[in-house]
């Protein structure tokens, strides 16, 4: 045993082992700890058990989709969302460890974690948030509106029935960033920019009334929700519902879904609304960070 692992064993007792290992580490005793154990486990693995694990594990078997279709898709779309102010970036495919788990509400279990202090990516906008928050002290000021997009291919651990979703697939996502005007002026306008970009790109695959959009807002915000129905937006062309029930403490003030209709089935195809990761980021309650997404692999399978 060399010495890092015997100064790292030093430190643990065999009665709080995982806790211990989990609480107490640093960071590089930990990587330490974990790299050999992977390295002694990959000693192991025989041509045979290797080639048995690619057909067997979910997660490493190549995705269900034309390529070509697929990368058509995604370069239209970043492009179009270019056009309204958003930088595309190409993301890493890992973050860092609790990216999501930090500043949400997401169980650790449903993320691959990974070696060195990372994770490989479950949801982008998460790691756009970290690059917003990283700009802001960078070059801090109040008045900057910061607009990212990207297509990224995510891997989530948690099993679907549904046959449509898989465990690695393809996002089109969008973050805005700002600081509160007051009034909810950047609420609204940065809703009705995000809604505008998907359904503007979603009409070029499935008719307008074929989609449904639905509002989920916080019960206790009455001043928001009534600004959001009488304001005059893309949303007034198609078909929309205002819900009030937005519980879970992902989003904050307001949720929006769209559906889209296939065999009398509705399907969620986009996702968004506004959270309050910046805000820990950065430590500033005044900040607004906005997020949407959406299913590039499903919405391409539902145009068949």
């Amino acid at each position: 045993m060399n010495k890092i692992l015997f100064k790292i064993f030093s430190k643990l007792s065999k009665d709080n082992f995982i806790d211990e290992v989990a609480t107490q580490l640093k960071g590089t005793e930990f990587n330490s700890l974990l790299l050999e154990i992977f390295r002694k486990r990959s000693e192991t693995i025989t041509p045979a058990q290797l080639r048995k694990e690619y057909e067997q594990n979910r997660f490493v078997q190549p995705a269900k989709t034309d390529t070509i279709k697929s990368r058509e898709i995604e370069l239209e779309w970043l492009k179009y969302a270019a056009s309204y102010g958003f930088s595309a970036l190409t993301l890493s495919p890992v973050a860092p460890f609790a990216s999501c788990a930090a500043v949400g509400t997401v169980n650790q279990n449903k993320v691959l974690s990974s070696l060195k202090g990372t994770e490989v990516v479950s949801d982008a906008t998460n790691l756009l948030a970290l690059k917003i928050a990283l700009d802001f002290k960078n070059e801090p000021g109040k008045d900057k509106i910061t607009r990212y997009c990207t297509v990224h291919r995510h891997l989530r651990t948690q099993y679907f029935d549904n046959p449509n979703f898989s465990a690695h697939f393809s996002l089109f996502s969008m973050v805005t960033g700002g600081f509160d005007k007051g009034s909810y002026l950047f609420e609204i306008k940065h809703l009705h920019e995000h809604i505008s970009v998907i359904l503007a790109l979603l009409k070029r695959s499935f008719e307008l009334n074929d989609m449904y959009l639905k509002f989920y807002l916080k019960s206790e915000n009455e001043q928001f929700s009534s600004l959001l129905k009488q304001s005059d937006h893309v949303w007034s062309k198609m078909q929309h519902e205002f819900i009030t029930d937005l519980e879970n403490k992902y989003y904050q003030t307001v949720q929006f879904k769209i559906f889209a209709r296939i065999n009398n089935e509705e399907i969620n195809i986009a996702d968004g609304g506004l959270v309050d990761w910046t805000q820990k980021l950065i430590g500033n309650k005044k900040h607004r960070l906005l997020i949407s997404g959406v299913g590039l692999e499903l919405m391409q399978r539902l145009m068949k």
